[in-house]
């Protein structure tokens, strides 16, 4: 039987266990009893499958040493040839991938989130063939490989949030494919997160927007236009479609990827600058028939997806600082980038009494109860909320 309880003084749950006579006592790594007594379920099996094995196999021992010696070497030759005849489950790291993303799923995983997984997993197999290069298989990772893996990551500036969902993201490969690459535990699942200190983005201020567009070229100040000027999220900016926007009756429909499950379109009114952009990049475009309104930053964003760099390059281009130290932090914690154009957008709105929920509605919020307290906005408001962002903020010099 599971005990879960506190030790005094501590803030995390532990529980305790008695496996074929053992007491094992470990700590849960967290507070909430109800994921506390969950974690100490998942842990009690790994456990058991541990020391079941060896258990049995003393139980075998014993009894064969006290055959017969004729009797004990057939014992011996017959438990040679029984485990030779096991097939050993393998998966190799370089296959490991494409084996994941075959596997049939309850959900359906968007190709956008598996070119994350396939980023993730490549730069996971070139650590390990750098670092540890006789380790070819999945079933020789180990808690220490993986826990060398995050600290390079953390290195290169990786923010808490991110940290977690790459555990996350590794989690769920092991698990998959558990049972081919014959894995007794899944080593990420000892792999402790880490506490986040979120900081939201800030939105720029007027000064920094007309440098940002001062700076800006091409493609890319094509996608901070529709940032500020529609609140859309990377994401969404990046792969806008042409489907999606109405010349004719001045609106762009999207459904955010973010909140697709909500099957809820943002309804944003086409007004001013951004129409104007959008209109000499559909002529630039002539006959070459994408779908996108920004083909090269759209299928960067679906493949090796470093325009979140790009944009962070303008900005410090821009004399923005991105990146600001934080107290019991060793690293800097970015606080300006593309998701600050929709901050941008929401304070503008804001800051000249546009309503709530017209906000709310412009930028497609998550939340389903929020959506439903709030009334709906007119498309005269919209239109309103639009033309504040017009007039806080004019792009060409009066």
């Amino acid at each position: 039987m599971v005990k879960v309880f506190k030790k005094k003084g501590s803030r995390n749950y532990y529980f305790q266990v008695v496996i074929n006579g053992r007491r094992i006592v470990e700590s849960t790594r967290t507070n909430s009893l109800r994921e506390a007594s969950k974690r100490a379920d998942e842990r009690c099996m790994e456990l058991k499958l541990d020391l079941d094995w060896y258990f049995y196999l003393q139980q075998v021992i014993k009894k064969v040493s006290m055959l017969e010696p004729e009797a004990k070497e057939a014992a011996l030759f017959r438990a040679i040839e029984e485990l030779n005849s096991v097939k050993v489950r393998t998966v190799a790291l370089c296959d490991a991938f494409e084996l994941f993303k075959a596997k049939p799923r309850k959900r359906t995983i968007s190709e956008r989130v598996y070119v994350d997984y396939r980023n993730m997993w490549n730069n996971f197999v070139k650590f390990v063939n750098a670092n540890f290069p006789d380790v070819k298989y999945l079933s020789e990772i180990t808690k220490g490989i993986a826990e060398k893996f995050l600290a390079a990551e953390l290195k290169k500036g990786l923010a808490e949030r991110t940290y977690n969902e790459r555990i996350t993201k590794f989690r769920t490969i092991f698990s998959a494919l558990a049972e081919e690459a014959g894995l007794r535990k899944n080593v990420w699942q000892s792999v402790d997160k880490m506490r986040e200190g979120h900081i939201s983005k800030r939105p720029f201020s007027k000064a920094q927007l007309k440098q940002i567009f001062s700076e800006a070229r091409g493609d890319l100040r094509t996608l901070c236009m529709i940032g500020l000027y529609t609140g859309l999220r990377l994401g969404d900016a990046a792969t806008l479609k042409w489907d999606e926007i109405d010349f004719e009756n001045m609106v762009i429909v999207r459904l955010p990827n973010k909140t697709k499950h909500l099957r809820k379109n943002v309804e944003i009114p086409l007004l001013g600058e951004l129409c104007d952009e959008l209109k000499r990049v559909k002529s630039a475009q002539n006959c070459r028939n994408s779908i996108y309104v920004i083909p090269k930053i759209a299928e960067n964003y679906l493949t090796v997806n470093d325009v979140s760099k790009r944009v962070q390059v303008l900005l410090r281009k821009s004399g923005i600082e991105t990146r600001i130290e934080r107290e019991n932090c060793s690293r800097k914690t970015t606080v300006y980038g593309f998701h600050s154009f929709r901050h941008s957008f929401v304070s503008l709105c804001a800051a000249n009494g546009i309503p709530m929920n017209v906000v709310m509605e412009l930028v497609g919020h998550r939340s389903v109860v929020v959506h439903e307290i709030y009334q709906h906005a007119t498309a005269e408001q919209k239109i309103k909320a639009i033309n504040v962002i017009e007039n806080e903020f004019r792009q060409k010099d009066e």
